[in-house]
């Protein structure tokens, strides 16, 4: 964990609304509170935050419009959003990552290191392929790529699983949290992306192989 990480948190204004800043504030990280999203985006006009966690549980609302908002404004900066019990994530919210209610804090936190930039814990080597997870970065053979966390979240998958097939439904669900596969082109764009970083002919794949009619699979040879 980097003390001082910069971490911008939007939640509800009520007086009894839980609040998820001070186990921030005790795990070390500079925390900026708001209640609007529009005075949080000026803010992070200023001073760029490192991370912004978005309680929608504690607004009483999904998050998903604020979150698109949030991305849009922000670029790539991750987003962390909190879901009310009983939703399910939006894979086209715009989030980082989405956890939702009830969860401990710390649950919050571990998922936060996972996107800070400089955490070395949380890194992946198989093989010639070395994946940091905090920075968004891959690298194999001779070319380093910095990636979007989605990209980033896929090919942690692969890694997780060397040389299985790893179906296209399987995928979906673990990256994008849905069962729904009527379309598949994110998917196949996104396979399309990781292999230009890290592949040394994109068009002739040495790691990560298609299977026809099934999925994926990713080979060290």
């Amino acid at each position: 964990m980097i003390t001082g990480a910069k971490i911008l948190l939007i939640e509800s204004s009520r007086a009894n609304a839980p609040s998820f800043a001070p186990a921030l504030e005790k795990k070390g990280y500079t925390v900026s509170v708001f209640h609007k999203i529009d005075d949080a985006l000026a803010s992070a006009d200023k001073r760029k935050p490192d991370l912004l966690v978005l309680d929608a549980a504690s607004m009483r609302m999904t998050g998903t419009r604020l979150t698109r908002r949030a991305r849009a404004s922000l670029g790539n900066i991750p987003i962390i959003l909190v879901s009310p019990n009983g939703t399910r994530p939006d894979p086209g919210s715009g989030a980082s990552h989405t956890l939702i209610q009830p969860f401990t804090p710390r649950k919050l936190l571990n998922r936060i290191a996972r996107y800070l930039p400089g955490d070395e814990r949380y890194s992946l080597e198989v093989g010639p392929v070395k994946l940091n997870l905090a920075q968004c970065k891959v690298h194999c053979l001779d070319k380093q790529t910095r990636l979007t966390p989605k990209q980033a979240q896929l090919l942690e998958v692969f890694m997780q699983n060397p040389g299985r097939l790893m179906t296209r439904k399987k995928l979906i669900r673990q990256v994008w949290h849905t069962d729904y596969t009527g379309d598949t082109r994110t998917l196949d764009v996104h396979m399309s992306w990781l292999r230009y970083a890290i592949e040394p002919d994109p068009k002739h794949p040495r790691f990560l192989k298609t299977i026809r009619g099934m999925g994926y699979r990713f080979d060290i040879p």
